[in-house]
């Protein structure tokens, strides 16, 4: 169908590459319509499953009564699934980490199309809200560290080994501060044997709470939000150091998407995120914002060059 007033369209577009304080115009033009007979959309997996099946439905419910095609969700269990369906056409969006979102940049399947943006402090202290938050290191509330310097010799615990916020960030950070050299090996601080990779940020955790790691390296909301462990558990730990940025998880759009449908794909997620602030909260812990794709990813992208370099 053809698409009426396309100056206001342009200009709709470039408003959500603004900066993130800038008010996004989420009014849908429903004169438009899809290209595509159906959207398939790929989450990244939660530990609790059951919930985010709930979610699922809700958020394709909230995307298709908006756009007005059927929307299909599913939990690909690697990134590289996702990355093969945005590339064959099987998958049209996916929600990823922001490395994930390098991989898919760099081999031009799909780009960012909005951001998760979240409410934490700074390693400052400062509160913050934006597109990105902090990885933290944990420990037991009676251990007597103040930061990562602290650590050397001691025992940690990664929450695995392609997590962003719990093993890229924190090893990132330690090349920065100069107590792990680039080109070196995280044993030359933490010790021989003293490193335990994880299946995720719980598994992390568990060692700290068993005794068996001095910290843990995690997303923030692990510690400061209740999705992944109880009360109890969390007042038994404190923070040892905030270090980042992360670059929030994405939404990437497959390139091969005509621009008319990812436009209105993006003001359909944002506006649901405003407009369902619990399922959105439920399923990416804060609202979604649009942002510059090369900018969102620079951290990321020197973290990742920087720790490429270390022996394993």
């Amino acid at each position: 169908m053809k698409v009426l007033y396309p100056l206001l369209t342009i200009f709709l577009y470039f408003s959500f590459s603004c900066s993130e304080s800038h008010k996004e115009n989420l009014d849908l033009d429903h004169n438009n319509s899809f290209s595509v007979k159906t959207i398939n959309i790929a989450l990244k997996p939660n530990k609790n499953v059951q919930a985010q099946r709930e979610d699922e439905k809700k958020l394709g419910d909230a995307i298709s009564v908006r756009i007005g095609i059927p929307v299909k969700i599913t939990t690909p269990s690697s990134k590289s699934i996702i990355e093969a369906g945005l590339a064959n056409k099987t998958i049209d969006v996916g929600y990823v980490s922001s490395s994930d979102a390098i991989s898919f940049a760099d081999n031009e399947v799909a780009e960012i199309l909005v951001a998760g943006q979240h409410q934490s402090f700074t390693p400052e202290g400062q509160p913050y809200t934006g597109a990105y938050y902090y990885s933290v290191w944990l420990s037991l509330m009676d251990r007597p560290y103040k930061d990562i310097s602290d650590l050397k010799g001691k025992s940690v615990a990664f929450s695995s080994r392609t997590s962003t916020s719990g093993y890229l960030i924190p090893s990132w950070d330690l090349i920065k501060k100069g107590l792990v050299p680039e080109g070196g090996s995280l044993k030359s601080f933490f010790g021989e044997d003293n490193i335990f990779y994880g299946t995720g940020y719980v598994s992390a955790v568990e060692q700290v709470l068993e005794g068996k790691a001095e910290a843990a390296a995690v997303s923030y909301y692990v510690y400061e939000k209740d999705k992944h462990l109880t009360l109890e558990q969390r007042n038994k730990l404190k923070i040892i150091q905030r270090q980042g940025p992360v670059a929030s998880h994405t939404f990437c759009v497959r390139s091969s998407l005509p621009q008319k449908d990812q436009d209105l794909l993006k003001k359909t997620l944002i506006s649901i995120s405003q407009e369902e602030p619990d399922l959105s909260q439920s399923l990416f812990g804060g609202t979604l914002i649009g942002v510059d794709p090369v900018e969102h990813l620079k951290a990321p992208r020197e973290a990742k060059s920087m720790v490429s370099t270390l022996e394993n």
